[in-house]
């Protein structure tokens, strides 16, 4: 008999409570047999505890992401001192401040890559980053998914195939760049779901895919669903997530209004003002640095 499963794969939730019940909702109309959880999954969001929790109701396969760990070394001591302080990590802070102990410990024992293996199917490996490399993304060498990368001034990136040469397992699952693709070659598959909460590409919905184990082969269906962008940016306002977190969280909502990555070309902007004034920084920029760079900043 022919096995056939059904997987909605995720990533980068990043506490889009509104996104995540959209696609938590399309993937039951699927009728999905599992979720897989590809890291990222509350920082970002003004819905961090909200997510976390429902996302734990899942029985789902979850890793980490950069945003995990960045919760873990704060935690734990090991992050920069400026994390807990600065103006640039606003949304960070207000976030850890909603976490509780179970939460912090639920985020630091996640793992960094799982090997999924369900009966009569083939192995899937999932990342959120790379192989070996929770903050190095993935890039297909097409053109399209190239330029996609390139608006949003996604660097830091490997090869597909370099990727792939690393795992022992024929299909791939990465995250991390909050851009969606498909890669097959040589019998092999890679995909990238895109992003449940945050995409960056112009995409204006919640990012998922739908991974079919049918007739001893894999397929991939990326899929976007919309959801209540309106909720989203009243929760950062009613929350108290704008106030805390400044012009880092209205970047998050004009991201979220535009599907670009505003957060990004921010923290760039700031970077380059720091550089310029012969300033120097480990973890954040000095706030005079930051507040300059809000004012200037092409919102």
């Amino acid at each position: 008999m022919n096995t056939s499963i059904r997987l909605a794969i995720l990533a980068d939730v990043h506490g889009n409570f509104p996104a995540l019940e959209a696609v938590l909702a399309d993937a039951r109309a699927q009728g999905v047999d599992g979720y897989v959880i590809a890291g990222d999954l509350v920082l970002g969001g003004p819905f961090p505890a909200e997510t976390l929790t429902r996302l734990r109701t899942l029985d789902a396969r979850v890793i980490q992401g950069n945003g995990e760990t960045y919760f873990t070394r704060y935690d734990s001591g090991t992050a920069p001192a400026a994390w807990g302080t600065s103006a640039q990590w606003g949304p960070f802070q207000w976030s850890y401040a909603r976490l509780d102990r179970d939460a912090l410990d639920y985020l630091a024992a996640l793992p960094e890559q799982v090997s999924v293996a369900l009966p009569g199917a083939t192995p899937v490996c999932v990342v959120h980053g790379s192989p070996g490399a929770v903050a190095v993304g993935i890039l297909p060498d097409d053109p399209e998914t190239k330029r996609k990368f390139a608006e949003a001034r996604s660097t830091n990136n490997i090869g597909v195939e370099d990727a792939l040469a690393k795992i022992a397992e024929s299909v791939l699952v990465c995250g991390h760049t909050h851009i969606a693709w498909e890669y097959r070659n040589d019998g092999r598959l890679a995909l990238n779901p895109g992003s449940v909460g945050a995409p960056i590409d112009g995409v204006l919905g919640a990012e998922y895919a739908l991974l079919t184990w049918e007739n001893d082969h894999w397929t991939a269906d990326l899929r976007v669903v919309d959801y209540d962008v309106d909720a989203l940016l009243a929760a950062y306002r009613d929350r108290g997530m704008l106030a805390k977190g400044g012009a880092m969280a209205r970047a998050l909502m004009r991201g979220a209004e535009t599907g670009l990555n505003y957060p990004w070309f921010l923290v760039l902007h700031a970077f380059d003002l720091a550089a310029q004034a012969g300033i120097e920084h480990e973890g954040a920029v000095p706030d005079k640095i930051w507040e300059r760079a809000a004012a200037t900043f092409g919102w």
